[in-house]
């Protein structure tokens, strides 16, 4: 009997000691189910935090996308531009070869003025000339000709025979009227 509860008490010290190892194990397990449900808390909110960061990155990516293309539409404006700039410096150029030549064509035009309005000038001073006196020198070389003296007094011995010597000295009286000089009528008497 002592040996039986020597047993017993030995048995009654390895239950007390597994059931110890037991409780000790099922609060392992507790303590692990509660670290296996913060694991899962934090893996949950893990994923949640990936899930916001997928949101963002891809918002970023769509972001980009247009910064993209808004940087691609800004460099063709930017070459229509530089295309624009390049055609006004071309029609700027050109309007200052325009200038450069109509302004030759201005000086060109002004001296040929000037050397016409010299040759108008010398032409006008040579019909007055001809006007005021060489008219009249020709007309009266003309009238004082060595041939036209004979006819002359031909035409004056006749018209004294015929009474014409006044008509003779009023033509000669007109013609001097004309031409401002006085015509040598002595040969008329």
């Amino acid at each position: 009997m002592y040996a039986a509860r020597l047993k017993v008490t030995e048995l009654e010290g390895k239950v007390a000691e597994l059931t110890g190892k037991v409780e000790d194990v099922q609060a392992a397990k507790e303590n692990a189910e509660v670290e296996l449900a913060e694991v899962k808390a934090q893996v949950s909110s893990k994923d949640k935090h990936l899930a916001a960061k997928d949101v963002e990155i891809a918002e970023l990516k769509r972001r980009l996308r247009e910064q993209v293309d808004k940087s691609e539409s800004l460099e063709i404006d930017l070459e229509d531009e530089k295309g624009k700039v390049a055609s006004i410096e071309e029609a700027k150029q050109k309007a200052m070869e325009a200038r450069a030549i109509s302004s030759s064509a201005l000086n060109v035009a002004q001296n040929n003025y000037v050397e016409a309005q010299g040759i108008v000038n010398m032409l006008v001073s040579e019909a007055e000339w001809k006007c005021g006196r060489g008219v009249v020198l020709m007309a009266n070389s003309i009238l004082n000709a060595g041939e036209l003296d004979g006819a002359v007094a031909s035409l004056i011995d006749a018209s004294h025979a015929v009474g014409h010597r006044g008509g003779y000295l009023e033509c000669a009286h007109h013609v001097e009227e004309v031409c401002g000089q006085e015509f040598d009528t002595s040969h008329c008497s």
